[in-house]
């Protein structure tokens, strides 16, 4: 496994994706229990999807990181 500094940023985008989406789906679903407005949950869904963003990020990172080629 090569750990370059591609692969340790990617790890960090990564990171970063999942810890905002993270919060945005705690975040969401407190707002739409709290509120009784139609539509108030919609940042849950915006963290689900960046949480899966950060996911495939972490795939793809790692699956670089161990695909041979170049040294």
């Amino acid at each position: 496994m090569r750990w370059n500094a591609g692969v340790l940023a990617g790890l960090l985008v990564g990171l970063v994706w999942l810890l905002v989406g993270t919060a945005l789906v705690v975040l969401g679903r407190r707002r739409r229990l709290v509120s009784q407005a139609e539509g108030a949950g919609n940042m849950a869904v915006i963290g689900i999807f960046l949480l899966a963003v950060g996911g495939l990020t972490w795939f793809a990172t790692l699956l670089l990181s161990v695909v041979p080629g170049a040294p």
